[in-house]
């Protein structure tokens, strides 16, 4: 445990996912926000805002900036308004938005490396993030778990004990050569709750169970209230739906809220499997914790 964690009281929105749903009721844990009288824009890709009574912080912000900067617009927002900007890892569909964001920005030492996507053999798509501007992005790079307030902190580099939930269809660059990219620079946001921990995440490529395990063994707390993020229950990562499933059940967590990369088929078999457990949510929906 890096230090005790204290439990606060905020709230997290949905700033991008692929997806956008209005004229949904709100349920017992998420209010739905888009509507005529403000209609947030979905794009590929994942933002979300922490709010708590200290700070306001932006974790990722989609592939182009665009949607992110709109729905935080209608919130009330700017980015001025925002204390610090978090990377979940170095794609660019979760730090395409980077020309729109400034001050402090935490991140592992390999998020801006030029990495790619190679689904099969002679498919290739680049995922890099763009260029870091010094003049207006002061980057601190870590890899071990890092307190960005009170009651909040990143889960730093995630230990992958759990090898079934690799996928492995990504590259990166080294030398000449393009390698396989683990991905080590994919982290969590751990926020403590007087529910238990929310552990919000944007693609787990680390393995959603690998990062929940390492915020209970970080914080020292066993109680997971809440997963929230993109699951990459998708394509490749379909194969291990159903195991996935049954780890979050065994891992006793209460809410499981999965989006962007979790795909129809992850989402529809965490719906039907988890009902008790399932909240559905697209950019614009906001939970308070």
């Amino acid at each position: 445990m890096v230090e005790k964690l204290e439990t606060v009281k905020g709230k997290l929105t949905i700033l991008v996912d692929n997806t956008i749903m209005e004229f949904i009721p709100d349920s017992g844990m998420v209010k739905h926000l888009s509507g005529p009288q403000g209609n947030f824009l979905a794009e590929h890709g994942f933002s979300a805002l922490i709010e708590t009574e200290d700070v306001k912080i932006l974790v990722d912000t989609g592939v182009t900036g665009i949607a992110m900067e709109h729905n935080l617009g209608l919130l009330g927002y700017t980015m001025d308004d925002i204390d610090l900007v978090v990377f979940s890892h170095g794609h660019i569909d979760h730090t395409g938005g980077l020309d729109k964001v400034k001050g402090r920005i935490i991140s592992h030492p390999d998020a801006f490396c030029e990495r790619y996507l190679s689904p099969r053999e002679g498919v290739q798509y680049d995922l890099t993030s763009p260029t870091l501007d010094p003049a207006k992005h002061k980057v601190e790079f870590h890899s071990e778990p890092v307190k960005l307030a009170k009651g909040v902190m990143t889960t730093g580099q995630v230990p992958r004990k759990h090898e079934w939930e690799e996928v492995k269809v990504f590259k990166r660059k080294k030398g000449d050569d393009l390698v396989e990219d683990k991905l080590y620079d994919d982290m969590g946001i751990i926020i403590n709750t007087s529910m238990g921990l929310v552990v919000v995440q944007g693609c787990s490529h680390s393995g959603i169970i690998n990062t929940v395990e390492a915020a209970r063994q970080i914080t020292g707390i066993d109680n997971v209230y809440c997963v929230i993020g993109g699951l990459h229950l998708i394509g490749p990562g379909e194969k291990k739906i159903d195991r996935t499933i049954q780890e979050l059940k065994m891992l006793n967590i209460k809410k499981v809220i999965p989006i962007h990369c979790s795909g129809f088929e992850g989402i529809k078999q965490i719906s039907q499997q988890m009902p008790e457990q399932f909240e559905y949510c697209t950019a614009g929906c906001q939970i308070e914790f």
